[in-house]
């Protein structure tokens, strides 16, 4: 799963490594973006890219929210065409999670401890979402399978898109046939470091949050 990450990149970065006209939003770093916190979303209509603000958590229009039910952070890549939450908005509602790093927790010796995990030497990334509308927008990170660099530390991991497959997660290609054109993790220079037990809190959030331990 992915239930933390960050996005501390300058805004310009973000703007021309996602082709991205203007930014008219407030904008602030976070090195700790928890579930039901404001996350930027990209999506695309009549091919001209959009940088949305959205809550991380769906939150199908039929279902009311309730407190100390858990947000729909998560959707699992193998059966979103099954689910009706997700099936509704696999076509239609598809969009780009803006991050730069993700965070796993590991057990071990019957305790968790956090994990960071970047690309590219901390370079901007995107993972793979579905949004719903609503009086506040919301999305979803689609999850697979981990490649054997992550599996280590969980044996799930955010669907990361390539520059290439986040055009085509933007288009209107049916899932069915977008699937087998999903980018392989295997490979990829994902890099990672343990940190400190402060990310676990929403309440930290800065630089922190992102130092290696010793």
């Amino acid at each position: 799963m992915c239930g933390r990450f960050t996005l501390h990149t300058p805004i310009d970065e973000l703007l021309e490594r996602f082709y991205l006209p203007g930014f008219d939003l407030d904008y602030s770093p976070s090195y700790n973006i928890a579930p039901t916190q404001e996350v930027l979303t990209i999506v695309s209509k009549g091919g001209e890219r959009s940088l949305i603000p959205m809550r991380w958590g769906l939150v199908p229009p039929w279902q009311k929210e309730v407190k100390g039910r858990p947000p729909l952070i998560n959707a699992r890549l193998e059966t979103l065409a099954e689910k009706p939450t997700f099936r509704r908005l696999v076509n239609s509602n598809r969009c780009l999670i803006v991050a730069d790093g993700f965070y796993e927790w590991k057990s071990e010796d019957s305790r968790k401890y956090p994990v960071y995990f970047t690309l590219d030497q901390g370079k901007p990334f995107a993972f793979a979402g579905l949004w719903d509308d609503g009086p506040t927008p919301s999305c979803t990170i689609i999850t697979q399978e981990a490649s054997s660099v992550i599996k280590p530390v969980h044996h799930r991991m955010p669907l990361v898109l390539t520059p290439d497959t986040e055009e085509l997660w933007l288009d209107s290609m049916p899932l069915a046939k977008l699937q087998g054109l999903l980018p392989d993790q295997e490979g990829r220079p994902f890099r990672f470091h343990r940190v400190s037990t402060m990310v676990n809190s929403p309440k930290n959030n800065d630089a922190a949050c992102i130092v290696p331990l010793p």
